[in-house]
């Protein structure tokens, strides 16, 4: 990474919508990628210039699509990010359980694309539906999260919806 990205990463606004330990997840792998402004809301606002959404209450359309809007996954046995930039259509915000309809919508993508290990996704959709959570997969979502943030930061493409970031726990 060139000291011009550092800067880049370094002066970015990251807003936080969500609390909790998932949260503090996010914020420890975004501040080891090195980002340091980083705020936490209970509701979006428009002081930031890249959105995590861990309330999963349809911020991007709350935003009007200004920001792009990574949504971090617990998938229990691994973790997901979706990205939403403010040209993107997105329905399953606006669907009851943002978590399970992204899981079963990635589950039928990697199924009918027939991608490699990621039948465990499948397996695990009783547990989400259950409300089951990892902390390990919240890890491997935040992880995943702030490679994004950093690539978006800087200027770099990133897969966005419809496609999705998916990876098995590493720990």
């Amino acid at each position: 990474m060139t000291s011009e990205e550092k800067n880049k990463i370094e002066s970015c606004r990251i807003m936080i919508v969500g609390r909790g330990e998932f949260a503090d997840a996010i914020n420890t792998a975004l501040l080891k990628v090195g980002f340091h402004n980083i705020i936490y809301m209970e509701a979006p606002t428009g002081s930031a210039d890249i959105a995590v959404d861990l309330a999963m209450n349809g911020i991007s359309a709350r935003l009007g699509g200004k920001l792009p809007v990574v949504y971090p996954f617990d998938f229990i046995e691994g973790g997901a990010a979706m990205v939403v930039l403010p040209d993107d259509k997105v329905e399953f915000e606006a669907q009851g359980d943002v978590r399970l309809c992204a899981a079963k919508y990635m589950s039928g993508y990697c199924a009918f694309w027939n991608i490699d290990n990621s039948d465990w996704l499948r397996v695990v959709l009783p547990r989400i539906e259950q409300g089951e959570q990892s902390a390990k997969a919240q890890r491997t979502a935040a992880c995943i999260c702030a490679r994004i943030l950093a690539n978006i930061a800087v200027g770099r493409d990133v897969k966005h919806f419809p496609r999705f970031y998916l990876s098995k726990n590493l720990e």
